[in-house]
């Protein structure tokens, strides 16, 4: 029977989906440690994610949730379908489970409202015991860090231009005390833990190991999980062209680029080489003054040592549009639509000609010389 149920609630950009797949691939040596990790399908998709099943069960429009949009679940009859087989899936795992403890990862939920959390708890009640005890778990990083995470997935996994992905984010300066003044209303302020994501990006056995150390220290031993990496970081050669398709698309077309639009062209550009990825200058002073005190809030009340200020801004010198990363767009861009070859070329001639970018000078001829070659295809 469940008597303990572990909420790992994120945030985003804490490894959410590595501890995820981790701890589905290690279902089964998890359930002969008498942990419960639940797997939920869709139709033949297999979920690790429990944000995916239990958010759309708890939205207030689970129709418009880029998931159900995408596996076509836009109507209350297909809705309704699909929350009733997650819930058979999970009451049937509860029923077949021998052990005492019951672990949902689900970062989406940060953004449901107090009540939809209160009906969230009492459906998991109903499906375990009335007396199940929760625990929350809450994971924070450094926010100029976070940022900068964020920011590459808003530009390279959602389409989402630059600027006004900055704008966004920079506006959430209050998530961590709103998160915890929510759940602790729900779920009571003594029953919710925060972990650093600095530290558990350092545990042997990685973010999941973390996670499982603070349900049972000895349990990462037991396991022994293999690290399941996700989410690899894009260069800022690839962001800077996503971007660039992210700001024509709109003006040209109409309309905001729509997720799915980025696929095709995220996979071509994501092993290209090039610099990391980092903020434009002047950024992470600004998110610092913006983010860090909701942030040092948390780690104080938590008694977890505050953040100090880190400059991830992308610096003078940086060695950007090296000779290989134009050897891969050399071989890309014949196999480009016309309509992303223009973008990308005229991109390439904006980065040459931009003072603010501060390239070499020499790097800016060999700029020039490459968009020269390609000349016909922006005319």
């Amino acid at each position: 029977m469940v008597k303990d149920i572990f909420l790992h609630i994120g945030v985003h950009k804490t490894a959410s989906t590595t501890i995820q797949n981790t701890l589905f691939n290690e279902r089964l040596k998890l359930a002969e440690a008498g942990i419960l990790y639940p797997e939920f399908k869709a139709g033949d998709i297999s979920i690790s994610n429990h944000s995916i099943p239990l958010y759309s069960l708890f939205r207030e429009k689970p129709e418009k949730y880029h998931f159900n949009v995408s596996c076509g679940y836009t109507n209350s009859e297909a809705i309704n379908t699909l929350h009733e087989e997650y819930g058979r899936q999970l009451r049937g795992q509860i029923k077949d489970f021998k052990g005492e403890t019951l672990v949902i990862s689900v970062e989406d939920i940060s953004h449901l409202q107090k009540d939809e959390l209160e009906k969230l708890r009492l459906y998991f009640l109903e499906m375990t015991h009335p007396g199940a005890g929760f625990k929350v778990v809450l994971m924070c990083r450094h926010p100029v860090s976070r940022f900068r995470s964020f920011l590459q997935a808003s530009i390279c996994n959602f389409g989402i231009p630059m600027n006004k992905a900055i704008e966004y984010h920079l506006l959430r300066n209050n998530l961590y005390s709103n998160l915890t003044t929510n759940f602790s209303e729900v779920f009571g302020r003594e029953n919710i833990s925060v972990i650093k994501y600095e530290d558990a990006v350092t545990n042997r056995y990685g973010p999941a190991g973390a996670l499982l150390a603070g349900i049972d220290k000895d349990l990462p031993d037991k396991i022994k999980p293999d690290i399941v990496r996700e989410n690899p970081t894009h260069t800022y050669e690839t962001v800077a062209l996503l971007d660039s398709v992210n700001r024509t698309f709109p003006q040209t077309l109409g309309y905001e680029l729509h997720p799915e639009r980025m696929v095709a062209l995220n996979k071509l550009l994501a092993d290209m080489p090039g610099q990391k990825f980092m903020l434009p200058k002047g950024l992470s002073k600004t998110v610092w003054e913006a983010l860090a005190e909701d942030a040092n809030w948390l780690c104080t009340k938590f008694l977890l040592p505050e953040y100090q200020f880190l400059d991830e801004d992308l610096k003078a010198d940086a060695d950007i549009w090296r000779g290989p990363t134009l050897d891969c767009l050399r071989n890309l861009i014949p196999g480009l639509s016309p309509e992303y070859r223009r973008i990308i070329l005229r991109e390439l001639l904006k980065q040459a000609m931009s003072r603010k970018n501060k390239v070499l000078f020499g790097k800016r001829i060999t700029l020039l010389n490459f968009v020269l070659t390609h000349l016909k295809e922006i005319l």
